[in-house]
């Protein structure tokens, strides 16, 4: 079974600037090896990082957003209701929220401070790209 994985707005802002694990991740989910599942928080924070701190042109940051809309199996809105703060920090939460409804297997993230350290919410697993890459090698 492919495991539900849900990207913060860190891993898919690497992915498509940087390359390395996270550009992989866009890889396994294009050869279908994870289920791609977006949350709309996680999207619009995309685009505003890519516009306004990293100055892509609107035609690129729609590129961007198409691709991971055709590769996500699923997408999820904000979550009504109060989020409750688990990480230190609200965007985080509401991230985690996502992802507790989403029922994913797995939050994959690049935030070492808020995320990371809580290594799993509510059944879902939080790691980094490389730890998820290299659990998709041993599969």
């Amino acid at each position: 079974m492919k495991p539900g994985v849900l990207c913060d707005t860190n891993i898919f802002v690497s992915a498509f600037i940087a390359g390395g694990p996270p550009s992989r991740l866009i890889d396994s989910a294009i050869d279908s090896r994870i289920e791609l599942v977006l949350a709309d928080p996680v999207l619009d924070e995309l685009k505003r990082v890519l516009t306004n701190k990293l100055g892509l042109a609107p035609d690129r940051v729609e590129e961007t957003t198409t691709l991971l809309h055709e590769l996500a199996t699923e997408r999820i809105p904000i979550p009504a209701g109060s989020v409750p703060p688990i990480s230190g920090d609200s965007d985080d939460d509401l991230i985690l929220a996502c992802a507790v409804h989403a029922g994913v297997h797995i939050l994959v993230s690049g935030d070492r401070k808020h995320l990371l350290p809580l290594r799993e919410h509510e059944d879902v697993r939080i790691i980094t790209a490389q730890t998820l890459l290299a659990e998709l090698v041993g599969a």
